[in-house]
């Protein structure tokens, strides 16, 4: 008995070593990003020209236009593919489905059609005199509350392929509504939602970050206390039942906490597709984990968004983040799609 609990222990021990040096190569690559993002842009700086800027050197063109107008989009992106790394990664372990994420689920698009609604069509009586990051957090918040209850009825808050088949048909349908709201639009509201809608860091300014923090923090909470049995819940229902996880009650802190942050990242920067799919499975893949970690998954989101930006920034056309998170999402969704046939 003490053999095997030593083995155990020291499995264990190699596992927790294995995903924080992910999350250490994670950051690594999403710091590197992030100095080449904050260099790019019709004046190009180095990452020695922007260290130098960051620590209080120099020129008053080059301060300017750091500190004014790239930080706060390179924060936004780092913020932004942190918080879609670790909604991803509490959805596919809760679900224990590799393609449950948030956007799957078409959370994201029930988040969007009433932030499109709101904006193309009549603003909410209540946004009179609100800011409209605050408005629309609240619209998508709706939006995003709708839909889990009609997965909940329609899939149920399981594990089953079910609730992906209803999810994938949901996002589809919210597709549709989305193109027929902005079919029916005033011009200029609809080239408004559609600069939204293509999911871009890249208009966001200082003064929303706090905000965007502030709004994301009780759901970051609500995960962080439901993150000590999330390992638990990778096992069989009868299993963790066993070890005392209340099934239920942790499945839905978990979606409520998944679904509210991209509620949020969709209220400010529109829907970004695919990070929360893939961040996950690229924190499992390279921490060699059965379940993809929180942490490395937070890490490998803000790396795998920082580093679609600076794509985005260096191709001739001008594309937001969204566009290429999606390129490259749609390819490893059917990577993963294919490798699960393959798999059955």
């Amino acid at each position: 008995m003490t053999t095997i609990n030593s083995i155990l222990q020291a499995q264990q021990r190699r596992r927790h070593v294995r995903v924080l040096a992910s999350t250490l190569v994670f950051g690594l690559i999403a710091l590197a990003a992030y100095l080449v993002l904050l260099g790019q842009g019709p004046l190009e700086l180095s990452p020695r020209q922007v260290l130098d800027v960051l620590t209080g050197g120099g020129s008053e063109s080059h301060i300017r236009v750091v500190w004014d107008l790239r930080l706060p989009v390179a924060i936004a992106t780092v913020i932004v593919g942190t918080a879609l790394g670790l909604a991803g990664s509490w959805t596919q372990t809760m679900a224990r489905n590799p393609l449950a994420s948030p956007d799957i689920l078409g959370v994201t698009g029930g988040a969007s059609v009433l932030v499109v609604l709101g904006t193309v069509h009549s603003r909410p009586s209540f946004a009179e005199g609100i800011p409209e990051f605050w408005w629309r957090a609240c619209l998508a918040m709706i939006g995003a509350l709708l839909v889990v209850i009609l997965l909940a009825v329609l899939g149920g808050i399981g594990t089953s392929n079910r609730i992906v088949i209803v999810g994938i048909a949901l996002s589809l349908m919210f597709q549709a509504v989305v193109a027929y709201l902005m079919r029916s639009a005033q011009i200029q509201r609809a080239a408004e939602a559609q600069t939204w809608l293509a999911g871009s860091t890249g208009f966001v300014r200082m003064e929303v970050i706090v905000p965007l923090l502030v709004a994301l923090a009780p759901f970051l909470a609500i995960g962080i206390w439901c993150a000590r049995e999330l390992p638990l819940l990778a096992h069989d229902d009868s299993s963790a039942t066993t070890l005392g996880v209340n099934i239920s009650r942790q499945r839905a802190l978990l979606l409520i906490a998944a679904t509210g942050i991209c509620a949020v990242v969709v209220s400010v920067v529109g829907p970004i597709g695919f990070i929360a799919l893939l961040a996950p499975h690229l924190a499992r893949m390279v921490a060699r984990t059965p379940t993809p970690s929180p942490v490395a998954s937070a890490a490998a989101g803000a790396a795998l968004l920082t580093v679609c930006a600076v794509i985005a920034g260096a191709i001739p056309v001008n594309a937001p983040v969204g566009a290429v998170s999606s390129v490259i999402g749609g390819c490893a969704l059917v990577v993963l799609v294919w490798n699960a046939a393959r798999r059955s």
